[in-house]
Order: C-alpha cells, then structure tokens, then sequence
C-alpha cells in the first residue's frame, strides 16, 4: 500500500494535478505537507501530514510546509523542469 501511495504522488508533481489543485482550492489551515528530494535535488515525493501535532514529537520529523509554501515549492520545480 505505501508504495502505491509513494507511486501516486509521484503521479502527481510529473503531471503538476498537486500544483493545479493547490493554485484552484483554498488553503487549509493546519495541513501540511513533506517533501524528498533526491541527491540532485530534484523533488521526488510529497506527503500530506495529517497530525502534525503528533508528527513533530517523532524525533525523525521532516520539515513541514503548509499549502502555500508547498506551492511556491512546486511551482519553482515546474518552471525549472521547464527549462
């Protein structure tokens, strides 16, 4: 199941439905988000956390972006995988 959940949001940043649904839907106060990159910095993965509030006390939490900031992220990786 997790690798069909890592497949699909994959999916999602090469066809940029994230982004567009992110631009389209308001933002969600208290969502957010995690992403991986990998060793060459390209954007590889994105996860939707859903308690945050219980992810921070993990002591292997990643940083965590709300809608906003992961559209400004998205959007930067779209222009550059533009280019």
């Amino acid at each position: 199941m997790e690798e069909v959940r890592k497949y699909l949001h994959k999916i999602y940043i090469m066809n940029g439905s994230l982004r567009d649904t992110l631009k389209r839907s308001k933002t969600v106060r208290g969502r957010r988000w995690t992403i991986r990159r990998d060793t060459q910095g390209k954007l590889t993965e994105v996860k939707m956390i859903f308690n945050p509030d219980e992810y921070v006390k993990n002591s292997t939490s990643k940083e965590m972006y709300g809608d906003k900031r992961l559209l400004e992220i998205l959007e930067k990786e779209f222009n550059n995988k533009k280019e």
